[in-house]
């Protein structure tokens, strides 16, 4: 039976297999958890064969130190940006699994033996079609096409200090070193902020007419994928270094639906 660990403490005596803390990691900002996010959590507590750490705000800025700061701009992030932010943070000092909290019936626990190749520094699941970020790397790929050659951003187990983990955190604090003094200004007011983004004057216009309605910060510089904006272009870097065997769900979420209608 997995518990649901709620201190810091406790994670500190979760013991590694093959080098990777057996822990899954998930993150929510504050609050109560909404009953379907708690029945998803449930999920995931029950079937995925670890023991599940949910984060919160004040417990991740526990982990604040010299050694392994966290950077400034977390505190102006939205709450889906700042879960962006922790995976990545918790995949390098930490290791272990990550996932949203969305339910799942499947067991992760054989996926760590997959560790015992030292060359694996990711173990994920292939992406669908339709997932991949909708970027381009630094050499014009554009990620899109390659979806058969990344992982999925939702679910996964990392191994920590390993470059790959080492490359997401730098360009993740790079990039935010160039937007923390517009964060500071406009920090994200809604849990799910994204910057405006249209090619067209009036498409700006009229989103930024709808976030206003919705009480949303129309000058937040943050694009709604954060996370697979930088992971995704990585996936080709550390293609031989990542493993595409995390199971797959059945049926999406376990069934459960999280968008309210």
């Amino acid at each position: 039976m997995n518990t649901l660990l709620l201190e810091l403490a406790n994670l500190r005596e979760i013991p590694k297999k093959n080098g990777v803390r057996q822990v899954l990691f998930c993150y929510w900002a504050g609050g109560e958890l909404p009953s379907v996010r708690r029945l998803s959590l449930d999920y995931l507590v029950k079937y995925t064969g670890v023991p599940v750490f949910l984060v919160d705000k004040e417990r991740f800025l526990s982990l604040n130190t010299d050694e392994n700061p966290i950077h400034p701009a977390f505190d102006y992030l939205s709450a889906v940006h700042q879960s962006d932010y922790v995976r990545t943070y918790l995949w390098h000092y930490w290791g272990g699994a990550w996932h949203d909290i969305k339910a799942t019936k499947v067991d992760f626990s054989p996926v760590w033996e997959e560790f015992a190749d030292p060359n694996v520094f990711f173990v994920g699941r292939p992406e669908e079609k339709n997932g991949p970020a909708k970027v381009m790397d630094e050499s014009g790929r554009w990620m899109p096409n390659y979806w058969r050659e990344l992982v999925s951003v939702i679910a996964w187990v990392g191994r920590p200090f390993t470059p790959f983990s080492e490359a997401m955190l730098a360009a993740m604090h790079a990039y935010l070193d160039e937007r923390v003094a517009t964060l500071a200004r406009y920090p994200g007011r809604n849990p799910r902020e994204k910057q405006i983004q249209s090619q067209t004057a009036i498409g700006r216009t009229v989103k930024s007419f709808y976030n206003q309605l919705m009480g949303r910060e129309i000058h937040y510089p943050i694009p709604w994928t954060l996370f697979g904006n930088i992971f995704h272009p990585l996936n080709l870097v550390f293609n031989p270094h990542i493993s595409r065997k995390l199971p797959i769900d059945l049926v999406k979420n376990a069934g459960i639906y999280h968008r309210k209608k």
